[in-house]
This record gives C-alpha cells, structure tokens and sequence, in this order.
C-alpha cells in the first residue's frame, strides 16, 4: 500500500537556499577536474559544505568503531548515543555519497539529530567508497556491518535501517538480499532522497523538467563511472527488481521536490508498494537533495526529521507489539 504525505509549499529560506545553490554550488561542478585528483577536491568541497548546512546538537554521545572480527573482517564506523536512549532500540544509518564522496564524518551532524530526536542509538556505518573500492565493496561492507550489529546481540525486531541517496539504493540492496536468503528482516526502512537508476536515465529525463539546483546528470554519470568500472549496471545489486510478494518492512520515503532524485524517489515507493510493502512517500515542495541535513538553512530539514524519527519508532514499536502478541498467543 502506498500513502503519500504533501507538505506545505517551501519556505521563504528553501527558496533563497535553491536559488543561492543554483548559482554557486552548480557552477562550480565544470570547476572540479576528473580522475583521482578530482574525487579528492570534491570529497573536501562537499565535507566543508555539509558541515556549514547543519548542526551538531548537544547530548549525544560519539563513539568511534574500528574493529576486526575473525568472521566478518573490519567494521568500521561510530555509535551515536542519546541522552536517555529508548532500551532495545537500534539505528543502522547508512551514509550517502554517490558510493565516492562523503563519510560518517560529514553526516554526523544529520545523524546525531536523528538520534536525538528519536532517542534511539545509532550505528553510523562507514563502507569502502570509489575509486579506491568500486562496486561490490560498498554493499558487501554494508551487509558485514548488518551481521556485526546482530553479532553484538541486535535482534532484527529491535533494529531499523536508515540510508540517504545512495546510502538509500543500499538500504533496499541490504533489506531485498536478506529477503531473498530468507532471513529476517529489520522492523522499519527509511530512505531520503534514495537513489533507484545508477545509470542515470530517471535523473536525466527529470532535469529535462525540473533542473536540480546542485548537480548535472551528467555530474552524477561521473561519480557513479568511478565505482561501476565497467560493471552492467542491471546487475541486480545495481538495479533493484521487486518482484510481486517480495514484501519489505514498513518504508518511509522522503524526497525533495527541487532534486535530481526524486523520480527515483517516486519508482522505489511505486515498485515497493506494487510487490505489498507498506509505503509512505513525502515529496517536499522545493527542496534539494537530503534537505533534511540543512537545519541551518531550511526549517523544513528538522520538522521532515522529526517525521523520519517518528516512523522509526512507530516501526520499532510496532514490531515488537507483534513480536510479543505472536509469542503469547503460542504460549496460549
């Protein structure tokens, strides 16, 4: 079943913010040089960006991971912990990056604020990026992180996965592969502004429409070129097909109505929706890509937040109410 939620048309501050990127950020993509060079200039661009666009708040707690295991390898990443976490409860945060930019780091002040707002523990998860690490490094090191959590005592009833842009595209990769081995899965999936296409034939028809104040499609056509490498890019971990009666857990899709990703927004939640997953997609009247990390520029960022919070832990709750009905009823 698919819901749809439709905000209020975007502020004063989205406006200017979408009109200020168009003519400072946008320009400056013809700017940066291909190749190695080039990720390297962009990942320090885009850091000192995110890191102006949203705030860090007070009362969680950053711990950093960085571990070997003799089973899973390296597990790599940072617990978030609120103030006074709600027990049993756990976030898999899945960072974006157009699988070569961006770290937990730089999304540390969006994934703090979720942590606070839910008061759910976070596991912010870092993952191999391109061109060092092309494709499937990513997905693997996602699905490693997914097996560490339970190995530390996570039941999949008490954890929800969380995933922006292309960390989006890797929640649905990481929820479908353990459909598909029958395992169980987490109790809820939240995606902002999740990528669906990566060869980038939504991004383009949709700019041909509405241009994304950020990024060419043809921008994005060069960052993914670093991690497919010659893949094809209907390999299935690339192109997710959900086929009918592949029902996934409950799913909140929130998406901006100004970005390069938003028709990928709307397939994903129609795909889901079509195959039985219980769906509900937010497309946010003039905002860009993963707003929801721009507090400081658009007060749409906290109030979608608050949104995401809320669904994680209606998720959360939810199954475990089912979880105990189903064992009283076996115990009856």
């Amino acid at each position: 079943m698919l819901s749809t939620f439709t905000p209020h048309p975007p502020s004063s501050r989205a406006r200017f913010a979408r009109w200020a990127t168009m003519r400072t950020i946008r320009p400056l993509e013809h700017l940066v040089p291909e190749g190695e060079l080039g990720v390297k200039v962009t990942r320090r661009l885009l850091a000192t960006m995110m890191a102006g666009a949203g705030t860090t708040p007070l009362g969680v707690e950053v711990v950093p991971v960085d571990s070997t295991t003799e089973r899973l390898g390296r597990i790599k990443g940072e617990w978030l912990r609120p103030v006074t976490p709600r027990p049993g409860r756990v976030i898999l945060y899945i960072h974006g990056s157009g699988y070569t930019l961006c770290s937990t780091r730089t999304h540390r002040p969006l994934v703090s604020r979720l942590a606070r707002e839910s008061r759910v523990t976070v596991f912010s998860a870092e993952y191999r990026l391109a061109p060092e690490h092309p494709f499937p490094a990513a997905p693997d090191d996602i699905e490693r992180a997914y097996e560490w959590l339970l190995a530390q005592g996570w039941s999949p009833d008490n954890i929800a996965v969380v995933g922006d842009s292309a960390g989006g595209h890797l929640t649905l990769d990481l929820a479908l592969r353990l459909l598909r081995e029958g395992r169980e899965l987490p109790a809820g999936l939240v995606m902002f502004s999740p990528l669906a296409d990566v060869t980038c034939d939504l991004i383009a028809e949709r700019e041909k429409v509405v241009p994304d104040p950020m990024i060419s499609a043809a921008g994005v056509r060069k960052l993914f070129a670093h991690y497919l490498v010659g893949t094809d890019p209907t390999h299935p971990r690339l192109t997710h097909v959900v086929a009918p009666g592949e029902v996934l857990p409950p799913t909140l899709i929130q998406a901006g109505g100004a970005e390069f990703l938003a028709a990928d927004a709307h397939h994903i939640a129609d795909m889901l929706a079509a195959a039985g997953t219980d769906v509900r997609l937010e497309i946010w009247p003039g905002q860009m890509h993963v707003f929801q990390a721009a507090n400081r520029l658009v007060p749409e960022a906290d109030q979608a937040l608050r949104r995401a919070a809320r669904f994680v832990v209606d998720a959360l709750d939810a199954r475990v109410r089912t979880r105990e009905s189903g064992d009283q009823e076996v115990t009856a």
